[in-house]
Order: C-alpha cells, then sequence, then structure tokens
C-alpha cells in the first residue's frame, strides 16, 4: 500500500501508449448524481478481477446485509477491484485518482498528477498537493488529496465507494442501461431485480421536483458520512430513501455549531439564511479559516453555486416540518 507505481501510465489502468485513455480492461460508467469536485468534469471506470463480480444488497430478501431499507441496491465490490477517476478542465487532464480494493478490510486510495502536457501523470506523495494547473485557456488551482483524505470521505460505514448503486447506475448510456451492460458481461453475482431500483433524478436537470432534485445531490455529496451507522455524523440522516421527517434535519438544533447565526437550524423551513446546511455548503474550507465550517470537510474548495440555489429553493418551498 505505500510503494504505489510511480506513473500512471505503468499501472495498467490507462493505455499506456496514451495514458489519457482508460485501459480495455477498465469499464467507463456515468452516474446520475453526482458528487461535486468544484467544477471539474469526470470521467469513471472500474475494473474488476477476474473471476470477481459485484454483490448489490437486497434488504428485502437479505435484512441483516443493510443497515436498513434505504441501503438496498448498494454495490459491494469485490477484492481487487480498482476504480478509476480521471478530473479535467477544458478538456486536459489534471489528476487522476486510483481507488483500490487492497484486501477484505481496505480500500486504499492513490492520486496522480497530470503534465501540462498530458504525457502521463506522476503519483503524489502521501500529503495534500495545491496545483496551479494551466488548462492552456485559464488557470486552475487544484487542490490534490492525501491518502488519508481519500479514506476521511470513503468510509466502511458508507460503503466505501460512494457511486456504484443502482440508483446511479441506472441511466442510458450509447444507447443501453448501463446495468444491462454490466449485466450481458456477467459481474454480477446476483443481477439486481428488474424493474431496476429508480434512478436518482439529475440535480441540475429539469426532471423531478425541486425536493427530489434536492435529496439527490443530498444523497450523492453527503449521505456517506451523514448516516446513523456513521461514527462521526450520525446525528442527521441524508441518504434519498429516508423520509424527510426521519432525516434529523428539519427545525432541530444543530450539534456542531450554528455557523455564527445563533438562531439558526439545521433546516430552517422557508429561510435559507437560517439553515445550517446552507451556511456550511457556503463556508470557508477548514483548511482555510481553521474552523469546523464547510462541509464536506475537505476535498471542496469552490462554492458550488448551483447546488447552493437548489436547496435555498427547497427549503424556501417547506413551510413547516413534516410530522
Amino acid at each position: 500500500m505505500d510503494q504505489p507505481v510511480a506513473r500512471l501510465s505503468q499501472t495498467g489502468c490507462v493505455n499506456p501508449t496514451d495514458p489519457t485513455k482508460m485501459a480495455a480492461t477498465v469499464i467507463p460508467y456515468e452516474v446520475n448524481s453526482p458528487l461535486w469536485s468544484d467544477g471539474a468534469d469526470k470521467q469513471r471506470g472500474l475494473a474488476l478481477p477476474t473471476g470477481g463480480k459485484i454483490h448489490v444488497k437486497n434488504c428485502a430478501a437479505d435484512p441483516g446485509d443493510c443497515l436498513d431499507a434505504a441501503d438496498d441496491g448498494k454495490w459491494v465490490l469485490p477484492v481487487g477491484t480498482v476504480m478509476v477517476k480521471s478530473f479535467l478542465f477544458d478538456g486536459k487532464l489534471v489528476e487522476t485518482r486510483l481507488f483500490v480494493h487492497f484486501d477484505a478490510a481496505n480500500w486504499v486510495g492513490y492520486s496522480y498528477q497530470w503534465d501540462e502536457a498530458q504525457t502521463d501523470a506522476t503519483i503524489v506523495p502521501d500529503d495534500r498537493v495545491d496545483d496551479a494547473f494551466n488548462t492552456g485557456q485559464r488557470t486552475v488551482m487544484w487542490h490534490l488529496p492525501s491518502r488519508f483524505d481519500c479514506m476521511t470521505c470513503h468510509t466502511p460505514t458508507g460503503g466505501s465507494t460512494l457511486g456504484p448503486e443502482t440508483a446511479q447506475f441506472n441511466r442510458v448510456v450509447n444507447g443501453t442501461n448501463q446495468i444491462d451492460t454490466l449485466k450481458a458481461m456477467n459481474l454480477f453475482n446476483v443481477p439486481p431485480a428488474m424493474p431496476y431500483k429508480t434512478a436518482l433524478v439529475a440535480p441540475t436537470g429539469t426532471a423531478g421536483t425541486v425536493e427530489e432534485r434536492a435529496r439527490s445531490y443530498l444523497h450523492a455529496n453527503c449521505s456517506f458520512c451523514h448516516r446513523p451507522d456513521d461514527p462521526n455524523f450520525s446525528s442527521i440522516d441524508l441518504r434519498h430513501d429516508i423520509a424527510f421527517k426521519d432525516t434529523t434535519t428539519c427545525g432541530v438544533t444543530p450539534e456542531k455549531g450554528n455557523q455564527g447565526v445563533p438562531t439558526s437550524l439545521i433546516i430552517t423551513p422557508g429561510m435559507p439564511s437560517q439553515s445550517v446546511v446552507i451556511l456550511r455548503m457556503t463556508a470557508l474550507p477548514d483548511d482555510v479559516n481553521g474552523k469546523h465550517g464547510r462541509m464536506p470537510k475537505i476535498a471542496s474548495y469552490v462554492n458550488d453555486d448551483a447546488a447552493v440555489t437548489l436547496i435555498s429553493n427547497w427549503i424556501t418551498g417547506i413551510a413547516s416540518c413534516p410530522q
């Protein structure tokens, strides 16, 4: 784990003659509700070990496999899996991350920093790195995480991987549903039952209601930590399938600070400016002001203005807390 391959082109995860392209063994995929990454575009892929199968949690058939019914459809990936994610601005790669299921107990994240010529990417030391990256059109300040940072969000209680679940993968890409594609490749130990679990709506789209788009965003960006079995953030539950009244957010006094607004609640009906959810989304990052402010605590240095507007509009439309 402590001696990763130095060059991305040597990892087997990309085409060695053109490292900007994923290897043929890496299966590209998309998600319905993406994680915010400071405005970067993303390319995603997964590589399973030979003979490895994806296990899909079926909470009705096997309740012991789930915390509760809201975990239905979460994917468990076999040891040896490698998740590949690249970040781009203006069509140029700035970072590629490999998230490796190292053994039964451990996932490990590795960051590779791209050169501006796009010839290869180099392993980042086990520290955060700030990169003023020239895209050819502008200079982007990009923050590459440490390996410890990776595991701060990729927690075992949240499933380690953040995107792979039926509600995220249930989308048509190049004319075929992604789950059908994986099923045809015989990559599930038991394929998800049809009809597939309802897809998450895109937060930036027009499908669904404002509430559905807002809850989709919170699920993708917050629920891997904000869930009942997390050791640090269990007081609220932001998973999509939890009823709003059971999220422990509406009309609730925040346990971890009011962000300088003494009258604020986690969600104050009709009042985004009095809602800690919004105050945390717009706070300065912790390593900038030294305070417990921005959520998520790491990995975001640029406000997601579209999401702030979306969540604010949702809160504005809440007349009262559900009982």
